[in-house]
C-alpha cells in the first residue's frame, strides 16, 4: 500500500462508505444492475460452472457475491478440520505465553485483543490459529471446519480497512480495528474452537446461517459497545462442511482451535501455508 493510498484510506469513512457500495450491490435496476453484474464476473473470472445458477439468474453483484455452489462441487475431507472457505491460507502458528498471531512479517496482535474478551482468549492457551484471505472472485459462502455445536457469538464494532496485502503489511492491529463477528463451537469431546469473519472496506455485510440476529451493518446490532455478546436459545449443531455464514464481499477468516485440537492433529494448518484452499478440502 503506498502512502497517498494510506492517508486516503485513513481520510475516507470506511464504513459508511462500505455501507453505501453493499446497498449499490443490492439495487435492482433492470439495465444497470444486470450489466454491472456482467462486468464483475468478467472482470474477476468467476467460474460460473460451479455455481447453483447460470448468471442471468442473478440480479445485481449482491445476489451473485453470495451465490450457493452445485451440489457436490466441495467434497469434504475425512479430516477432523477442513477449510471453512476458499481462498489463500496466508499464516499460521502455534500460541505461546504471549497468544500471539501473526499479522505480516514483523507485525503481531494478541487473541485478547482480537476477541476484546480475555477470558476467552485464556481458553485458547497453547492452541493454534490459521487466516485465510478471501479474494472478490472467491465463493464467499462460510462453512462450519467441524462437527459442533453453536455455543456463542460476538460481534466487535470497528472500521473497515481494507484486508489485502498492502494493509496487512502497513495497518498494525488491523484485525482488530476492523470489525468482526466470531462463531464460538464446541465439539463432540469439549474442544473447542472459533471461526472469527473478518469485515473489510466494501464488505457490505457478514451474516451467519444459524440466526438473522447477527447481520453486520444491516441496523441490528449496536456500534457503540466495546463487544455485543448472543447466546442461541436452544441448542444449534453444525454438521463439517454445513453452511455457517456468509460475506457480501472479499475478506478474512481467522481459525482459532484449542490445545487438544492441535495436539491430536499434529502439523495442523502447517502444509497449506501460502497456498490456495478451498471448502471441505483438509487442513
Amino acid at each position: 500500500m503506498n502512502t497517498a493510498f494510506y492517508v486516503f484510506m485513513k481520510l475516507l469513512p470506511k464504513n459508511a462508505a462500505s455501507r453505501a457500495f453493499g446497498a449499490l450491490t443490492r439495487l435492482k435496476l433492470p439495465v444497470i444492475s444486470k450489466k454491472a453484474r456482467n462486468a464483475f464476473a468478467a472482470y474477476y473470472k468467476l467460474n460460473m460452472e460451479e455455481s447453483e445458477y447460470p448468471l442471468e439468474h442473478y440480479a445485481n453483484i449482491g445476489e451473485l457475491f453470495i451465490r450457493r455452489l452445485k451440489p457436490g462441487m466441495r467434497p469434504i475431507a475425512d479430516s477432523e478440520i477442513v477449510s471453512p472457505v476458499d481462498g489463500v491460507l496466508s499464516q499460521t502458528a502455534t500460541f505461546d505465553e504471549k497468544q500471539e498471531l501473526i499479522q505480516a512479517k514483523g507485525k503481531t496482535y494478541t487473541l485478547k485483543d482480537l476477541l476484546r474478551d480475555e477470558e476467552m482468549a485464556a481458553r485458547f492457551e497453547g492452541g493454534a490459529f490459521a487466516t485465510i484471505y478471501l479474494a472478490p472472485f472467491n465463493y464467499h459462502r462460510i462453512h462450519s471446519p467441524v462437527k459442533g455445536e453453536v455455543v456463542d457469538a460476538s460481534y466487535c464494532p470497528g472500521t473497515l480497512w481494507p484486508v489485502n496485502v498492502g494493509s496487512v503489511e502497513r495497518v498494525e492491529g488491523l484485525f482488530c480495528i476492523n470489525e468482526r463477528l466470531t462463531s464460538h463451537l464446541r465439539l463432540d469431546d469439549g474442544s473447542e474452537m472459533l471461526v472469527v469473519k473478518v469485515g473489510a472496506t466494501n464488505v457490505g455485510r457478514i451474516g451467519v446461517a444459524y440466526t438473522d440476529e447477527l447481520l453486520v451493518n444491516a441496523g441490528k446490532l449496536p456500534r457503540n459497545c466495546k463487544r455485543y455478546d448472543w447466546k442461541p436459545a436452544q441448542k444449534i449443531t453444525v454438521e463439517k462442511g454445513g453452511e455457517l455464514g456468509r460475506f457480501e464481499m472479499g475478506s478474512t477468516v481467522i481459525l482459532v482451535v484449542d490445545k487438544k485440537i492441535r495436539e491430536r492433529n499434529p502439523g495442523l494448518f502447517q502444509s497449506r501455508v501460502g497456498t490456495a484452499v478451498k471448502v471441505g478440502e483438509a487442513l
